[in-house]
């Protein structure tokens, strides 16, 4: 096999291509959230073949096989340089998929049905052995010890906070990320010492009224009617209360009621997601929700249970860390830039939070004019991004542990 691509004079092309062959089998066989096992045995079988063992554990912290450890899916496996002591380096990548279709013709689409690689997963966990293979192969070039992090359930199922509990980071002192991004060109680097991820929170909401029969709406208490009221009010809490200069959202995204056209329902359920970059921002969300809910529900003669939860918290990137990367970036990648942040979120933050100085950037992955973007149907991450995610792993080591 033979890559559509010249590999970077840095990275041997035995490595590329086994990168992209693996980019594409992980893309064919795309596992939700904690049920990632055939890519955890796949992960698991290349580092083997790299002569790279994994460290996994059970509950009880002794050493055992892929298939009995604390998470039930995901790896961890060290490199250790030949140039002495030093710090230990994580490594991160996230290697689950999307409970949703793909829509594309290409070769290697998703042969599981109603699941994808919808947010590059695949070229991350790809990118990542490539790299222990080239870490590997030049042990020599470093210090220390990277720890090579294949992480499971980062869209749902609070992976990181499972990972830290596991043990997994114990003993690491830095750790380094990245998401692919659709949005940039191939050989873009985006590497910023700010937020470039936002928290991200969840509300759900059930309203508990009365129920009637439609031709007698005064015999009700009606959670449509009291819904429609929250929604009109939630929708004032980013333009009254938060500054136009300041990024932050808040979604309805779910509503959930009723089971017959002419009779009103006894309850409603609705969810959504909020969007900040600090705690502040968060927590005047939080409060003015609770408020609205309370009040609409008075009013209203209905009772509602509101559930709110931190799903991830802002990426807050180490300032060190971000100039030694982004100076290193030069000599690999076409573009270094400052990038726009996103309000997306990703859970690396929950590692940066556990007190690991971390730091987490984008890398371009497509750049077309009207490129899909992440979590759709035609997302596309292009192989070609791979080198210069693979360069970001192994120039962090060669930068970090130098």
């Amino acid at each position: 096999m033979s890559t559509a691509f010249v590999a970077p004079e840095d990275i041997e092309t035995e490595t590329l291509e086994a990168a992209v062959k693996a980019r594409h089998w992980l893309h064919r066989h795309p596992e939700i959230a904690l049920r990632e096992y055939d890519t955890t045995h796949f992960i698991t079988d290349q580092l083997a073949s790299y002569g790279i063992e994994t460290r996994q554990q059970t509950a009880s912290g002794s050493a055992d096989d892929r298939s009995d450890h604390q998470l039930g899916t995901g790896v961890v496996a060290d490199i250790h340089g030949l140039q002495g002591d030093g710090p230990t380096l994580a490594l991160r990548a996230d290697i689950d998929g999307l409970p949703l279709a793909e829509n594309a013709d290409h070769p290697f689409a998703s042969l599981n049905p109603g699941m994808m690689h919808a947010c590059g997963h695949d070229l991350h966990t790809a990118s990542l052995l490539g790299a222990a293979k080239e870490l590997q192969g030049h042990r020599d070039r470093f210090r220390g010890t990277v720890r090579l992090l294949f992480q499971p359930a980062e869209e749902s199922e609070l992976g990181a906070q499972k990972v830290l509990a596991a043990g997994w980071l114990d003993g690491v002192d830095l750790i380094v990320g990245y998401h692919n991004h659709p949005g940039l060109p191939v050989g873009t680097v985006g590497i910023s010492s700010k937020a470039i991820m936002s928290g991200n929170y969840r509300f759900d909401v059930t309203i508990h009224g009365k129920g009637a029969h439609g031709s007698r709406p005064e015999d009700s208490a009606d959670p449509i009617a009291a819904f429609t009221a929250m929604s009109a009010q939630i929708q004032t809490i980013v333009s009254r209360n938060v500054s136009p200069l300041e990024p932050v959202v808040v979604s309805i995204t779910q509503v959930r009621s009723g089971s017959a056209w002419n009779v009103i329902p006894s309850d409603l359920e609705f969810h959504g997601t909020a969007r900040a970059f600090n705690r502040h921002s968060a927590e005047l969300i939080q409060e003015r929700l609770t408020r609205i809910v309370q009040g609409v529900s008075d009013a209203y003669a209905v009772r509602s249970d509101l559930d709110w939860s931190v799903r991830a918290v802002p990426i807050e990137n180490d300032p060190d860390l971000a100039s030694a990367l982004a100076r290193s970036a030069e000599s690999y990648a076409l573009h270094v830039i400052e990038p726009q942040p996103s309000l997306g979120s990703d859970d690396f933050a929950d590692f940066q939070h556990s007190g690991i100085p971390g730091l987490f950037s984008f890398i371009g992955s497509n750049g077309d004019p009207g490129a899909s973007g992440w979590h759709t149907p035609n997302f596309e991450a292009k192989d070609s991004a791979l080198p210069y995610a693979i360069d970001y792993y192994t120039h962090a080591v060669d930068t970090l542990l130098a």
